[in-house]
């Protein structure tokens, strides 16, 4: 097993998951419940979804809660909703510029997950045997979910699918690099005790230090 990460990049990563960590799901109604639920799982989805298009912080956060409002990581809900609806809900998030192939990508996403995996996202990873590039692979058979997409999406769900733990997506791991964490993966699970929530917590905190350009908060460590 890999030796953990020095003292100093040790209290960066600490600083990382106290300060600026967040919950899979953060900002919704879900981030308290955590499980690996098919709607839960579907919910870490949607928000992957929506986070890999280049729009604002804010925005992404505002469409997520909006499509938990609506319930559509309910795969009965998802699949009986027509592209009207889907198109209202998006617009009602603000998430203007690619709101009808969203609407779109989301119905055919609907379809995908009853006919592929009786419903339930868990099954995917069931005949990805657990492991996370085969997983990756049938994620991508998903319209919209690119290697960004598929990154953003393990940050998330390594918390309820820990056999595809430790994960930080690209851009995040090389902020981990600029403020002296370093890349190693290993090394970095290791300093947090190899516990999936909190290497989840801590992805989702480097992504919020680069989306709030914070790097500086911790390099003074």
């Amino acid at each position: 097993m890999p030796a953990h990460t020095s003292k100093e990049a040790a209290l960066r990563i600490d600083k990382v998951l106290n300060e600026f960590g967040r919950a899979p799901l953060h900002g919704t109604v879900l981030a308290d419940s955590l499980s690996s639920s098919p709607e839960i799982v579907l919910a870490m989805l949607l928000d992957a979804l929506i986070k890999a298009r280049p729009i604002s912080h804010e925005l992404t956060r505002k469409t997520l809660a909006k499509l938990i409002q609506a319930d559509y990581h309910d795969i009965d809900i998802l699949s009986n909703s027509t592209w009207q609806d889907r198109t209202m809900v998006l617009q009602a998030g603000g998430y203007n510029r690619y709101r009808e192939q969203c609407a779109t990508n989301l119905g055919e996403l609907a379809k995908l997950i009853v006919d592929k995996y009786d419903g339930d996202l868990n099954n995917l990873l069931k005949q990805a045997n657990g492991k996370p590039d085969k997983a990756g692979l049938l994620l991508k058979e998903i319209k919209g979910m690119g290697d960004l997409a598929v990154e953003v999406f393990f940050n998330s769900a390594q918390s309820v699918w820990p056999r595809i733990a430790p994960s930080v997506d690209s851009r995040s791991l090389k902020t981990a690099g600029e403020i002296g964490i370093g890349t190693d993966l290993d090394g970095i699970y290791n300093t947090l005790d190899r516990d999936p929530m909190r290497m989840s917590w801590f992805a989702n905190g480097l992504s919020e230090v680069r989306l709030e350009k914070r790097q500086d908060a911790i390099e003074g460590i």
